[in-house]
Parts: structure tokens; sequence; C-alpha cells
């Protein structure tokens, strides 16, 4: 069967199913989504394909159908596999098996991510090592930041940690002999992979969590809020927080006095009801 488009251009099989779906039709009129869903052996059910577009689960059985319907090689139809574990995985350590594999399969690895790189945020503390750096005075004895560091990290994974940062270059000793970031901040430049960010939020997600039962010594800002509004009320609520960010960045980058604290700050905004469907 004809290769319509690149699977390892992909990360999300739902996107790599849209954009198939997309280019095969064109040369393939009978490949419509509801087309796919009587190869898919469901007659009955013209939706199917386009709910599952929209996020519904896709069963190992639908997946080995989607992978014949396709005409997937044995190599493609495992890193299509793969791509779906990694979407329906429900624990960070099933998402980041998941990921290790695709790297594993994918041709070209480094067309998803540098290794260093998915290191660097596959662990939230990689980013709070770099952050501290700026805070404390740190020589290569990281015993004070073990102790100081919330939540509690091992000794060992800390210098794994310090040695990372030196690696990448994002971190060095200057005269005095203590460890200081070689940047003000770090993004995630040509490697904003989704599903490595993804990892790196949830781990995040999951401090604010823990920040919010333990109650550190720190002060801590909870908030939650929720409310009904119209489509353009919700345009300019992203729209403030997209500014918002942008002022934090600055306040952020302009501090010219000494750190003394490391802060997360996670802004979550999402819908509790699916949009409407419409007939």
């Amino acid at each position: 069967m004809e290769n319509y488009i690149d699977i390892y251009q992909f990360t999300h099989f739902r996107k790599y199913l849209e954009e198939y779906q997309a280019a095969r039709v064109q040369s393939d009129p009978e490949f419509t989504r509801t087309g796919i869903c009587n190869m898919l052996g469901l007659p009955k059910t013209r939706s199917y394909f386009a709910d599952v577009l929209r996020g519904k689960k896709v069963s190992p059985r639908m997946t080995a159908k989607f992978i014949e319907v396709l005409g997937l090689n044995k190599k493609a139809a495992k890193y299509f596999e793969t791509m779906v574990k990694l979407d329906q995985a429900k624990t960070e350590s099933a998402r980041s098996s998941a990921m290790e594999e695709l790297l594993h399969l994918h041709p070209n690895p480094q067309h998803i991510l540098d290794s260093n790189t998915y290191e660097y945020y596959n662990h939230w503390y990689h980013s709070a090592m770099f952050a501290i750096l700026d805070a404390m005075d740190v020589t290569d004895d990281l015993t004070p930041v073990q102790k100081r560091i919330f939540p509690k990290i091992p000794l060992g994974k800390l210098k794994d940690s310090l040695a990372l940062l030196e690696k990448l270059g994002l971190a060095r000793k200057n005269e005095a002999g203590f460890w200081k970031p070689t940047k003000e901040s770090i993004s995630s430049g040509p490697y904003n992979n989704a599903e490595l960010i993804k990892q790196y939020q949830l781990q995040c997600f999951e401090l604010s969590k823990q920040a919010l039962i333990t109650r550190p010594k720190m002060p801590t800002v909870m908030s939650t809020l929720t409310f009904s509004i119209s489509n353009n009320a919700y345009k300019k609520l992203e729209s403030e927080l997209q500014e918002f960010k942008s002022k934090a960045r600055r306040i952020i980058s302009e501090d010219n006095e000494k750190a003394n604290g490391v802060y997360q700050m996670n802004l979550h905004l999402f819908s509790n009801l699916d949009p409407e469907v419409k007939a």
C-alpha cells in the first residue's frame, strides 16, 4: 500500500490518523471518515473514527484493525502500537516506558529529541537543580541541597542531576568553586516535543499536589476557581493568562537581587464539558 505520509514524523497517533486520512482521501475517495469505519468492521458506527480523533480509547483489537487498514509494515505497526500505548498510559512510569520504546523504534530518534534533552525533561528535579544553583552556593558536596530540596531527592540523584547540567553546558564552577548556571533560563527550544513536555508537566502537577498536602515551610499560594463563561470570555481569559505569563517572565528576568528561593508555578485552564455535538 502507498505510504501517504511518514508515520515517523509523529508521536501522537491521533494526529497521525487525522493527517493520514486527509492525505489518502485525496487519491482514494472511499477513504472518508465514514469509509474508515466500514473498513474497520464497524458499518453501524459511522462516528467511531471521529470519536477516536477526539480522544476515544482504542482497544488492542481495534489497534490491530487500524494497522490492517493503514497497511503498515511490521516495524511501522509496532511504532503505531507504541504511540497508542503512550497516549493511553495511565501512570507516569507507563508513559515514560512507552516514550523510551518510541525512541528505540524511531529510525532517527534525534528527530524526536536529543537523548540528553530527554533526560533533562524526564525528571523535574533537573530544572529545580538548575534554579537552585542560582539561589544557593553549591559545591561538590550536595548534602546542603539534599537537606533543603522539596520534595526530598536521594543524594545520588542530585549528583547525577548536577553532572547532567554540566554535560549540557548549563552549569559550571566559578572562581570561588561554586556551581552556577550558565544561562538565566531554559526553553525546550527545538526539542519542544509535545509528549516530552507533557510528561514534565505531569511531574510538576504532582509537585503541586504534594505541596498542597504536606504544606512546605516556604510560602505557598493555592487557589482554584470553577466557573461558566462564553467562548468570547474564554478567549479573553486565555489571552490574559498568556499576558500574565509574559509579565511573570519579565519579573523573573528583571530581578537583580540575589535569589534566595526556588518556586514552581503551574497554570491550569481546562473545560469540564466536552464540545457540544452539532447535528
